[in-house]
């Protein structure tokens, strides 16, 4: 992986964390339902891959 790519993936990291502190409770309970459904140890889906995220990054990033 090209330095681009890995600077690309630490800033997508760095927007989820801040995500997560500003989630709302329906939020928090729609990423704990996929994750029960796709999180499930084979590698193929993690925390990060949850579609939710890209609305909760827009709405922060006003």
């Amino acid at each position: 992986m090209n330095n681009e790519k890995v600077e690309a993936q630490i800033a997508r990291f760095e927007r989820i964390i801040k995500a997560t502190m500003v989630m709302t409770e329906a939020e928090k309970t729609a990423l704990a339902e996929w994750e029960k459904k796709h999180v499930t140890g084979t590698g193929e889906f993690g925390t990060s891959d949850w579609p939710g995220w890209e609305a909760v990054i827009a709405r922060i990033s006003h």
